[in-house]
């Protein structure tokens, strides 16, 4: 009889832990699916994410766009074509956009990272980072470039249309 009871306790034993280890990778599949950002279209907190496409030429860039009003104003004028120019070893700038965006939230001052893209309130535009750029009060990033960024490297003016990547 105790050999059986011992068997019970056993099988009990087995089967609670095999349940525990379900609910947990339940669980953290879930945890990881709700705010990872390898999930498509997620980024940090859950936020959707919005991709851009930058066709230069025959080269397209893909960039992400930020999570703030700037960005967010941004997006409402796209598609959109522009001419770049080279205005630093650093950045490629468009002319002024149809309307100035949202400065809401923005930081006092900022620097472009490579791949960023920025909106400059002073002049309405928009910068292309292909290397670092100097801090500045009025650089507002807008998005990431994250696939192409090699089209930035052609010298002189080029025509950039923008536009929504859905």
């Amino acid at each position: 009889m105790a050999h059986f009871t011992d068997r019970r306790k056993t099988r009990k034993s087995i089967l609670l832990t095999l349940l525990v280890i379900c609910g947990l990778s339940v669980s953290m599949v879930l945890a990881g699916t709700a705010g990872s950002d390898n999930a498509p279209g997620q980024g940090q907190e859950g936020k959707l994410r919005v991709n851009i496409r930058i066709s230069i030429g025959s080269t397209i860039m893909v960039a992400t766009l930020e999570d703030n009003p700037t960005a967010r104003d941004f997006a409402t004028l796209l598609p959109l074509t522009v001419t770049l120019r080279d205005f630093s070893a650093a950045e490629k700038v468009s002319g002024a956009l149809p309307k100035h965006l949202s400065e809401d939230g923005a930081p006092a001052t900022d620097a472009g990272a490579v791949g960023d893209i920025a909106y400059y309130a002073p002049w309405g535009n928009i910068a292309f980072y292909r290397g670092r750029g100097p801090d500045a009060s009025g650089v507002i990033k807008i998005a990431k470039i994250i696939s192409g960024i090699e089209a930035l490297n052609q010298q002189g003016n080029v025509r950039a249309t923008i536009s929504r990547n859905d």
